[in-house]
C-alpha cells in the first residue's frame, strides 16, 4: 500500500468515525423564538387544504392522512435549510399563532411558485417574476414582484406588491411579515410592499380570518428553500398601540404617495398602492407597455437616474389605471400629480396640441384634465386644464381653441421656463373635485413655485371610475423623469419640498443606501 493510500483510508475511517455534522442552531433575534429547528421537520406536517377542503367523512380524513404520509418524500432538511423538491403538500406547522411577527427566509428557482399561509390562509405570494403579463389573464401579475396578498381580490389593498422588491433567482430572500388580526404588513428585502392591507379570508369572503391558524409554505413548480423561521407573538397592549399609530390622521408627503414611477428600469411603476403596471391601449385591450423606439428609456439622461423620452409624436401613450393611484369618485375627490420634464417647446414639439399628462374617462365631454402646450403661438403657452362637464365650460358649444382664454378653466404661462438643457418640475392638484359642500380648485406649481389657480368654477365631473386613466405622452416630444401621484392636494411648503428632494420621491419610501467604508 502507498503512502498517499495509507493516508486515504485514515481519513475515511475518521470520517466513518465520526459523528454526523449538524447545522448550527438556528439564532433568532431578540424577543424571537424558532418555529423550524434546522435538524428535520419536527413541528411540521403536510396539508394542501385545497385537496380537502370539499371532502368529508372518510375521504377527508384519508386525504389528510395521505398528504401527513407523504410528507417527507418531498420535504427535506439540508444544511440548516427546509427543502421541497417543488411537489407535494405544503409544510405546515403544528402549532397555529394569532398576532404575529414573522421573519423567514426563501430562496428560489425559475418557474417556481409559492407563497406564505397565513392562519392557513392564502397567501404571501412568491413569484418567478420574469414570467410576462399576459393580457388574457389580467388580474395575475408575477412582473411586478413578491410578497403581496395574491388572494385579495384584484384591485383591493395588498393585491399587488406596493414596490419591486426580489432578489434575482438563486439569491436569499428576506421577508417580515407583521399581522394583527386580518390587518396585514409585509416587507421583502427591507421594502414595504403590503401597507396595513386587510387580509381577505379566502375560505369565505363574508368572514374575517380565523384568530388563529398554522403558517403553510406553499409550493408547486420547482424546489424552494426556507430558513431562519422565527416567530415573535405580538402582545395584546402593544396590537392596540401599534393600530393607534397606524390609524392617527396621515400628512406626511410618504404616506400621501399612491404612485411613483422612477423610469431607472422600466416603465411600470416603482411604487403603487393600485397596479403597479404601466400599460397601452391595443384596440380594446390593455397590453403591457414596453419601451421603444418612440418612447425609449435612456439610463443615466433623468433628472434622478433615468428618463422616458418620446422621441416623435406617436400614438406611444403609456397608462397608469385610477384604482389605488388617482382615486377619482363622485362624491369628494383630490390628488397631486408631480413629474420633471426637459425639452425645447418651440424646437421639439410637433405642430398640434401637445399634452404630457391627461387624466380621462369613459368621455371627454363628462370631463377631461390635462397639461397642454399650445398649438399657434410661439413660444408656446404652457397650461393646466380642468375641463368639468362641456355643459359647464362651452354652454355654447364654441369649442375649446375658440374660447377666449379668461373663458376656460385653466392657468396659464405665457412664457415657461423649459429647456432641452435643464429639468423642470411640475405639479398640479385636484381639489374638491365633486363636492357640492366645498369650494373646488386647482392649482399649478412649477420648480416650487405657484403658477395660478383654476377657482370659481362649477367642477362637476361624471365619469366612470373603472374608466378613469392617466395617459402620459400625448403628441408629447421630450423627457419625462420621476412621475408622482399623492392622494390628497399638497400644499405649498410640501410642493416646495417635493422640489427640494436631492434623490427624488424614491427618499419618501425606499431606506437610503448603506455607506461603504
Amino acid at each position: 500500500m502507498t503512502r498517499n493510500s495509507a493516508w486515504l483510508m485514515v481519513a475515511i475511517a475518521v470520517i466513518i468515525a465520526s459523528p454526523t455534522i449538524r447545522a448550527a442552531e438556528p439564532k433568532p433575534p431578540e424577543g424571537f423564538r424558532a418555529i423550524f429547528n434546522g435538524q428535520d421537520l419536527s413541528g411540521w406536517y403536510g396539508l394542501n387544504p385545497h385537496l380537502a377542503v370539499k371532502l368529508t367523512g372518510e375521504k377527508k380524513e384519508a386525504s389528510l392522512k395521505t398528504q401527513r404520509d407523504e410528507f417527507s418524500q418531498h420535504w427535506s432538511v439540508e444544511n440548516g435549510e427546509l427543502v421541497n423538491d417543488g411537489h407535494g403538500a405544503y409544510a405546515t406547522s403544528e402549532e397555529e399563532f394569532g398576532d404575529i411577527e414573522f421573519l423567514v427566509e426563501y430562496k428560489t428557482v425559475a418557474k417556481a411558485d409559492s407563497g406564505i399561509y397565513l392562519r392557513g390562509t392564502p397567501q404571501v405570494q412568491i413569484w418567478d417574476w420574469h414570467q410576462p403579463f399576459d393580457p388574457k389573464r389580467p388580474t395575475r401579475k408575477p412582473h411586478l414582484g413578491s410578497g403581496a396578498l395574491f388572494n385579495n381580490t384584484p384591485g383591493n389593498s395588498g393585491r399587488d406588491p406596493l414596490v419591486f422588491a426580489d432578489k434575482p433567482l438563486g439569491e436569499w430572500n428576506q421577508v417580515r411579515i407583521r399581522q394583527i388580526g386580518d390587518r396585514t404588513w409585509v416587507w421583502l428585502n427591507d421594502l414595504l410592499v403590503v401597507d396595513d392591507a386587510v387580509m381577505e379570508n379566502f375560505w369565505d369572503r363574508n368572514q374575517t380570518l380565523p384568530a388563529t391558524g398554522p403558517i403553510m409554505l406553499q409550493t408547486h413548480g420547482g424546489e424552494i428553500r426556507w430558513r431562519n423561521l422565527f416567530v415573535r407573538e405580538i402582545p395584546a397592549d402593544e396590537a392596540a398601540e401599534i393600530l393607534k399609530s397606524v390609524d392617527e390622521p396621515k400628512s406626511k408627503l410618504a404616506t400621501a404617495l399612491t404612485l411613483h414611477a422612477s423610469f431607472d428600469q422600466g416603465l411600470d411603476a416603482d411604487f403603487s398602492r393600485g397596479d403597479r403596471t404601466c400599460y397601452v391601449r391595443a384596440g380594446k385591450e390593455m397590453h403591457h407597455a414596453e419601451a421603444n423606439d418612440d418612447g425609449k428609456l435612456e439610463p443615466e439622461s433623468g433628472r434622478y437616474g433615468g428618463a422616458l423620452h418620446f422621441t416623435k409624436k406617436s400614438r406611444f401613450q403609456p397608462i397608469f389605471k385610477n384604482s389605488g393611484v388617482l382615486d377619482y369618485n363622485a362624491k369628494d375627490w383630490s390628488s397631486t400629480v408631480s413629474v420633471w420634464l426637459r425639452l425645447n417647446p418651440d424646437k421639439d414639439l410637433e405642430p398640434g396640441y401637445c399634452d404630457p399628462i391627461q387624466i380621462v374617462g369613459d368621455s371627454s365631454a363628462k370631463g377631461f384634465i390635462f397639461l397642454e402646450f399650445s398649438k399657434d403661438e410661439t413660444p408656446r403657452y404652457f397650461r393646466y386644464a380642468i375641463r368639468p362637464l362641456t355643459s359647464i365650460w362651452d354652454p355654447n358649444n364654441v369649442g375649446w381653441g375658440e374660447l377666449p382664454f379668461n373663458k376656460r378653466p385653466m392657468v396659464q404661462v405665457e412664457k415657461p421656463q423649459f429647456s432641452s438643457d435643464s429639468w423642470t418640475h411640475v405639479v398640479f392638484t385636484l381639489e374638491n373635485i365633486n363636492n357640492k359642500d366645498a369650494k373646488p380648485s386647482g392649482r399649478l406649481y412649477m420648480n416650487g413655485k405657484s403658477m395660478g389657480a383654476i377657482e370659481d368654477w362649477d367642477l362637476t365631473f361624471d365619469w366612470d371610475p373603472a374608466s378613469v386613466l392617466m395617459v402620459l405622452g400625448a403628441s408629447y416630444v421630450g423627457h419625462m423623469d420621476d412621475l408622482a401621484v399623492f392622494d390628497r392636494v399638497l400644499s405649498g411648503e410640501e410642493v416646495t419640498q417635493l422640489y427640494g428632494l436631492k434623490n427624488g420621491v424614491k427618499e419618501l419610501y425606499a431606506p437610503a443606501p448603506q455607506q461603504t467604508k
